[in-house]
């Protein structure tokens, strides 16, 4: 879903982070779904997925496995060149464990990522974050709660 689209040839810039342009590059992040079917026991998310807003994962774990963010610099340069960088652009990332049968746990892709509170995904549950761009470099993934399909 797009609340609203960036006209063609338009591109959005650290100068326009607070006006209209800025707005309009970053008003789109966390508003689509993913789905992803798992496998084994690692499932890795790209950096387009983990702004999507719902990530469903679907059948195929092997057992217990880890859902693993992509590294902090590729989340943040799929988001796009307007984003504050300051601590104050966040988004809600919801990941449900669909019928999946096994418990997935969220990992951070690298060590400028940081992930607080639970991580784990029991099958046929919603578990929700607030994704925050805390620096140029640094992302914070705070658990909000999670609840049952």
């Amino acid at each position: 879903m797009t609340i609203i689209a960036l006209p063609a040839g338009m591109t959005a810039d650290k100068s326009a982070d607070w006006g209209l342009i800025g707005f309009m590059a970053n008003a789109n992040v966390g508003t689509g779904v993913a789905r992803i079917t798992t496998a084994g026991t690692a499932t890795a998310l790209t950096a387009a997925q983990s702004i999507v807003g719902t990530i469903i994962l679907s059948t195929g774990a092997g057992g217990g496995f880890s859902i693993t963010f992509p590294t902090t610099n590729r989340l943040i340069a799929a988001m796009g060149p307007a984003i504050p960088t300051d601590g104050s652009f966040s988004y809600i990332l919801r990941i449900k464990n669909l019928n999946v049968a096994q418990t997935g746990t969220v990992t951070v892709g690298d060590a400028n990522m940081t992930l607080t509170g639970t991580a784990t995904i029991a099958t046929d549950t919603t578990r929700t974050f607030l994704v925050t761009v805390s620096s140029a470099t640094t992302v914070v993934v705070d658990n909000l709660g999670s609840m049952a399909l």
